[in-house]
């Protein structure tokens, strides 16, 4: 085998000897396998038994034959069959056999074929998709992912000014339903997955980082979760609470767009022109008014004629008294909220229309019990918007998947995927 050969299937150890004929073909484990036949001699330096240099009290001992997986080459399942020479020592007459840095010691897989995999870890697909395409067993890849994550070290000495936190669904096995999710604010990196979400849970593994590292958190971003409000008081005491922006709006939305259906059933039976019309038109009420167009005019199938947004917008509220007067309290909120008016924002809650239903109202007070929080999030710029867009990629990794049935192999593969692993090696 010439040097370009070597190169090219990573063999570049200088103590392998290749015969003439060094390629076989033949059916491995129902898998028609290239085999590379070598041999694997040198003059050892010293015994590995005793330690005693080789003065000439080593010799060589026969040899046994060994067989390593390389790296799939061509698609193909690719073995290295290995004649390693045997040495014994006479002073101390122990045994042992040649050594190449190729593969570790009692492994039958190569060091190039476990970066691979390794590497392989770090892309959103399945482990059964890698261990088809290596040619190894789903629980190979499995101890490969394990080995990995036991690098994984938490530093309880650090924690990051900013830090946003969430809840995601992982799995049933899960106590409290829910899974818990930390992100660091400042670089927008996960930092943490927690399998429960319960407030004692959360307050006995964040009183594991240092005070120093406690009081640095200086804003902690958060939905209208009241037990995560009060880590605040225990744990993060120097921190400001931080409402996320989304969660105001998507409350607001959620509140007007159950009173459209309750409407909406309301006038099924009498009025089946205005139910679907209502029906068909949801966005546009949830829309902001300013955003609304009233310049093109398209012909509208439900109407019989062309119209404007703020037109379909127009004729929808004139349908019911009651969705009107929401439509428009909503929409006096969504400019406070734009504006980033706290002051505006909370005057409007206190002077809601008595018409408005009692549900209607509750919900939208339900502001009041987080003042503080969406104060800040009116002064400041932080959001869970990271966190966000992490939950979704951890259900994609799930998904892919097929599901996990142990929590700690699956937030192994985040950390992984995430590149928190491969960052501390």
């Amino acid at each position: 085998m010439d040097k370009n050969t070597r190169l090219l299937l990573g063999l570049t150890d200088k103590n392998l000897r290749f015969e003439e004929n060094w390629l076989e073909q033949r059916p491995v484990k129902g898998v028609q396998a290239q085999v590379i036949k070598a041999k694997l001699t040198y003059s050892p330096t010293h015994c590995e038994k005793c330690g005693r240099l080789n003065h000439g009290q080593i010799i060589k001992n026969g040899s046994h034959t060994t067989t390593a997986q390389l790296p799939v080459f061509n698609e193909r399942f690719t073995l290295l069959e290995l004649k390693r020479t045997r040495f014994l020592c006479h002073e101390c007459g122990a045994t042992f056999h040649a050594h190449t840095e190729l593969i570790e010691e009692h492994h039958h897989l190569s060091k190039q074929l476990q970066y691979q995999i390794m590497l392989d870890l770090k892309k959103n697909v399945s482990r059964k998709m890698i261990a088809q395409k290596h040619f190894v067993s789903d629980i190979t890849v499995l101890r490969m992912m394990e080995r990995l994550s036991k690098n994984y070290r938490t530093n309880w000495n650090f924690l990051p000014k900013i830090l946003c936190i969430d809840e995601f669904k992982s799995m049933k096995s899960c106590q409290g339903s829910m899974s818990f999710i930390c992100v660091d604010g400042e670089r927008n990196q996960l930092l943490e997955v927690l399998e429960d979400r319960r407030l004692h849970k959360l307050t006995a593994h964040f009183m594991r980082f240092t005070r120093e590292a406690r009081l640095h958190v200086t804003y902690l971003v958060t939905d209208m979760n009241a037990s995560y409000h009060q880590l605040l008081r225990t744990v993060f005491p120097n921190a400001q609470l931080v409402t996320d922006r989304f969660h105001i709006i998507q409350q607001m939305n959620r509140t007007l767009n159950q009173l459209r259906i309750q409407t909406m059933n309301r006038l099924k039976s009498s009025e089946p022109k205005q139910y679907r019309r209502l029906k068909r038109y949801w966005k546009l009420l949830l829309k902001d008014s300013d955003k609304l167009d009233i310049n093109y005019r398209a012909y509208q199938p439900l109407f019989k004629r062309p119209l404007s947004q703020q037109d379909i917008v127009d004729e929808l509220l004139h349908y019911d008294d009651v969705l009107r007067i929401g439509y428009d309290t909503v929409q006096y909120l969504k400019y406070a909220f734009s504006h980033r008016e706290d002051t505006l924002f909370f005057e409007y809650l206190q002077q809601l229309d008595n018409q408005l239903p009692h549900w209607f109202k509750k919900k939208l007070l339900f502001f009041n019990q987080y003042k503080e929080g969406i104060k800040n999030a009116f002064r400041f710029s932080y959001s869970n918007g990271v966190t966000e867009g992490l939950n979704n990629k951890l259900k994609v990794i799930k998904r892919i998947a097929y599901g996990y049935r142990n929590f700690y192999h699956f937030r192994s593969r985040i950390y992984i995927i995430q590149g928190l692993i491969f960052s501390q090696q």
